[in-house]
């Protein structure tokens, strides 16, 4: 299995370079286990898989993308505090299931996520 993510500014139109994203593994207890750190590059994507094929396990995982920062950075009017600051998106991993991608389009307001190819 690996997994992979990019984010779209949907409010601008454009990839959202810059964005920190905390990688976690989610015990049975709900407890998140921090894993690592990336940022998204000029594309809105990370230079390499957030997990490599043979990093990862079957399990729960949890990203959490800090767009408040990034709305912050890029100018946008985002208010004190930003109504959407840290987007943490807790998502399951089945065994066997392959490659998961888990994009997370946003603007200052809202946003969505879904299971990508």
């Amino acid at each position: 299995m690996s997994l992979t993510t990019h984010v779209l500014d949907t409010a601008r139109g454009r990839p959202a370079a810059g964005v920190r994203i905390d990688l976690s593994e989610v015990d049975d207890d709900g407890r998140a286990h921090f894993v690592k750190t990336v940022t998204t590059n000029a594309d809105g994507r990370t230079d390499a898989p957030l997990l490599a094929p043979g990093e990862s396990k079957p399990g729960r995982y949890e990203l959490v993308f800090h767009v408040g920062a990034y709305f912050r950075a890029s100018g946008a009017s985002v208010g004190e505090p930003p109504f959407l600051d840290l987007v943490p998106v807790r998502f399951a991993v089945a065994p066997g299931s392959g490659h998961y991608h888990v994009p997370l389009l946003v603007s200052p307001y809202g946003y969505v996520t879904y299971r990508g190819s």
